[in-house]
């Protein structure tokens, strides 16, 4: 049986917290499936729709936008998809990053109780977490390639980008996730604004319109991570020219650092957090 000894020492070792985290990863595979099956069946347990509210906001979004271009009330143009097809595939693709963002918090706030509690490695929640958006992933691809291909763009070898530039959306929301969540964890404010944030944000992004070659949104679509692999992964499914390579490159190495960063930050700020949680 493991034993762990808490000390006064303050005194951070970056190497030592590293390898804690990585052997917190590998110790938390079988608990983090576990609580995946269990958070799994709890969530639909009680819904008549089920899985199927992973799919209504995305279809939804995209389809009043499509109500809106087709009937003149808005004049979406230069698309370079179907419009239909545009927006559903940005819509989808947005709804993995705003999960992933929002997910590392959602599962440490369900689980505060238990931290306080037992002894257990916290990377599990964060691969919890994980588990649920492979699982979201993998549905809302079994429902957009059947949509895809109705629409006319069937899968071929390319579409291997569009995975890859699915994960990046996946790295930045996890990252953004992450660094919010110990903040997100001591003040109910952030959790709020979230809902509130998030859709304001999506409209800065090329999801329903696409990408602009002038003016503010230009610019804030060259500093915007979402924007690259959004494009990245869309394009792949549309069969068009993709002109965002060095973003990718230089947005990949940043969010590595900052996803390490930001379970360093994790790693240290948790018996703080658990212990002001009043549990």
């Amino acid at each position: 049986m493991k034993t762990t000894i808490y000390t006064s020492d303050n005194k951070y070792s970056l190497k030592k917290i590293a390898v804690e985290i990585w052997e917190g990863f590998l110790e938390g595979q079988g608990l983090a499936y576990q609580l995946f099956k269990r958070d799994l069946k709890a969530s639909y347990q009680k819904s008549l729709l089920g899985v199927l509210w992973l799919f209504i906001p995305p279809f939804f979004t995209a389809g009043i936008w499509i109500f809106l271009n087709d009937q003149g009330i808005v004049a979406i143009q230069d698309t370079p998809m179907r419009y239909a097809a545009f927006a559903l595939c940005g819509s989808i693709l947005w709804s993995l990053f705003a999960e992933a963002m929002n997910k590392p918090m959602v599962r440490f706030q369900t689980a505060m109780s238990m931290l306080s509690k037992l002894n257990f490695p916290r990377e599990a929640l964060i691969l919890n977490a994980f588990y649920e958006q492979l699982f979201s992933l993998f549905l809302k691809l079994l429902v957009l390639i059947p949509v895809l291909m109705f629409l006319g763009y069937y899968p071929n070898w390319t579409w291997v980008w569009g995975l890859l530039g699915i994960l990046g959306l996946i790295l930045v929301g996890f990252t953004f996730g992450l660094l919010i969540c110990p903040l997100g964890l001591l003040y109910m404010d952030i959790g709020k604004a979230l809902p509130l944030v998030l859709p304001f944000a999506m409209y800065l992004s090329p999801v329903i319109y696409p990408l602009r070659s002038d003016g503010v949104l230009l610019k804030l679509q060259n500093y915007n991570p979402v924007t690259p692999f959004l494009e990245l992964a869309r394009s792949s499914f549309g069969e068009y020219d993709f002109v965002m390579w060095d973003a990718v490159g230089i947005w990949t190495i940043v969010l590595l650092f900052g996803f390490g960063l930001s379970l360093v930050i994790m790693k240290i700020s948790m018996p703080v957090i658990v212990e002001r949680s009043g549990f």
